[in-house]
């Protein structure tokens, strides 16, 4: 996630449920994503969009989407977007969850415990 405190604050959580073996992987640059999961053998990739940068943009990341379902086809792709800040972005990442680009998707606003509870679920 481009946002270094979100991110922070998310693999802090995951870490203290004691469930997770978070693995933060740098967002930039993001060619190194798929590498970077490969390496830490991840089952679930959780990525920010945000409509500031071209890379975290929705298409930006639905490249690295494209390039992980093909190194990595059992990996769980979730997108975490700030709904209020880009209402037409989140529903544009519902769409993509819609047409089965994703396996699921967060708004921002989400508690902690649910993000939690709903990862888990995958």
């Amino acid at each position: 996630m481009g946002n270094r405190v979100f991110s922070d604050s998310v693999y802090l959580m995951l870490k203290r449920t004691g469930d997770f073996r978070p693995f933060a992987i740098p967002a930039w640059p993001p060619n190194n994503i798929v590498q970077d999961c490969k390496k830490a053998d991840a089952e679930i990739l959780l990525m920010d969009v945000t409509p500031n940068v071209p890379e975290a943009d929705l298409a930006g990341r639905l490249k690295t989407i494209t390039e992980m379902h093909k190194e990595m086809p059992k990996c769980k792709i979730v997108l975490l977007c700030d709904e209020v800040a880009y209402p037409e972005l989140a529903r544009d990442v519902m769409r993509t969850k819609q047409v089965g680009q994703i396996d699921g998707f967060f708004y921002a606003s989400v508690t902690g415990e649910y993000l939690t509870a709903a990862l888990d679920a995958l």
